[in-house]
């Protein structure tokens, strides 16, 4: 343990069904399924799409003021833009710093995001009124280029580090982690802003992917199950806030190692994983950590339920971790994804939001929808373990994986918070004197 270690001291985001990540704890250890089905987004019936995805429901009201922006411009952009600032700030406050006390700070900002915009603040045809509408064509274009998902969280909290946006498609915010976790060991900030963020505002997006098959036609997210068929939509807004040990106040986690590395050229295609590639970025990431494969003991997977990817991905990690001699224990397999859905450039940053969860419980949330293991997955399970229960926690290591469409993969590995604890068991959180502060209009109703 070092005072210079990267730390995640503070975690949110906006999920299907949860507004935060204390509802999402809730709905992860209760076992609910958060994919939907209803016509709160568009209509149910339309193009025949099943209307099933993990939606975020509550998305349209925003505080403009509250964050010194205008709201002119305010009303025009994307949703998920203006929840990033939101849970910008409270991930910040969750790690118990002021997020005024960071202003002018060396904080790097790094924002997977999907290539899919919410395109209702552009004109149909801009064309034939360019110059009448000029103005509002400018403020739609200015409010809503991709970019800004991180400028503007820059502006707004007044950072000085580097600040992008990364677009790997579906590991992009693995891959941000990272880079923000690179630029912290240079030397280059001293902390880091890392979010994630994929909504679905077009109906085109669904339709295209379901006809395409990557999508599930039954709308059910069964990853790993023999009736797999393909992936369920999901949405996140998700943010963590990196620190260096020395300036934390709260640690959910250590990241030991982030890396990523992409296929390249491959004779199958493209957009077909890479089993090979994944292996030497997981080997390559262990060893950069200087740690043995065999102390992880739960492994937080990127698998979707499509046919190509998930037995791709479990030959990998078995090669990776388990292949060799020595590991006497099943490894155990989370998939966020079976959960809320396929959150696409969000689900690094969910995932490693889960792991947090996990942690801070000692305790693991279970998949959903798992009957019986696909046959070309069966083959390394085990040692491979997926979770079908609430699993309690053995203290080790995690890795977090992610690959995109295009190729690129991510991982890294993390180790707990281990709590400190007294001679008769109680943790040291436990043993400290809490400040109750009770509100009232009045003397009397402020008694306790």
């Amino acid at each position: 343990m070092s005072d210079n270690d990267i730390v995640i001291s503070g975690i949110s985001g906006r999920f299907p069904l949860s507004d935060n990540t204390d509802e999402l704890a809730k709905n992860l250890y209760d076992k609910v399924d958060m994919i939907t089905g209803d016509d709160t987004r568009w209509p149910s019936d339309l193009y025949d799409l099943n209307p099933r995805m993990g939606k975020i429901m509550d998305f349209n009201k925003f505080d403009s003021t509250f964050f010194g922006l205008m709201e002119q411009m305010m009303n025009e952009v994307d949703p998920q833009a203006r929840m990033l600032l939101e849970v910008v700030y409270e991930a910040i406050a969750d790690a118990g710093i002021n997020p005024q006390d960071l202003r002018g700070s060396r904080t790097g900002v790094y924002v997977g995001v999907s290539i899919y915009a919410n395109t209702q603040g552009y004109p149909e045809d801009i064309q034939p009124d360019i110059r009448t509408n000029l103005q509002g064509t400018t403020l739609q274009f200015m409010s809503n280029t991709k970019t800004f998902y991180a400028s503007r969280i820059s502006f707004v909290f007044d950072f000085k580090g580097p600040s992008m946006i990364v677009d790997t498609a579906c590991s992009a915010s693995l891959s941000a982690t990272t880079l923000a976790v690179n630029d912290m060991k240079l030397g280059n900030v001293d902390s880091a802003i890392v979010c994630g963020t994929h909504m679905v505002f077009e109906p085109f997006v669904l339709q295209f992917q379901q006809e395409s098959g990557l999508c599930s036609q039954r709308g059910v997210a069964a990853v790993l199950d023999q009736d797999a068929d393909g992936f369920v939509k999901g949405e996140a807004v998700c943010c963590t806030f990196l620190q260096r040990r020395r300036q934390a106040r709260r640690v959910y986690a250590t990241v030991l190692a982030a890396k990523m590395n992409i296929d390249g050229n491959k004779t199958i295609g493209m957009f077909f994983p890479s089993a090979e590639a994944q292996e030497e970025l997981m080997i390559e990431t262990y060893k950069e950590a200087n740690v043995d494969p065999l102390d992880l003991t739960y492994f937080e997977a990127h698998c979707t339920g499509t046919k190509a990817g998930d037995p791709q991905e479990l030959k990998a990690i078995y090669n990776a971790y388990c292949k060799g001699p020595g590991r006497e224990a099943p490894l155990p397999l989370g998939a966020l994804k079976s959960n809320i859905g396929h959150t696409e450039a969000g689900s690094g940053t969910a995932a490693i939001i889960k792991v947090c969860i996990a942690y801070e419980n000692e305790c693991i949330p279970a998949n959903l929808n798992l009957t019986k293991i696909k046959d070309e997955c069966a083959v390394y399970c085990p040692p491979l373990s997926p979770i079908n229960d609430t699993l309690p926690y053995t203290p080790g290591l995690v890795g977090v994986n992610n690959f995109g469409l295009g190729g690129v993969n991510a991982h890294v590995l993390m180790k707990p918070n281990y709590k400190l604890v007294t001679n008769d068991g109680l943790r040291i959180a436990q043993t400290i004197p809490r400040i109750v502060n009770i509100c009232g209009r009045t003397q009397q109703s402020a008694k306790p």
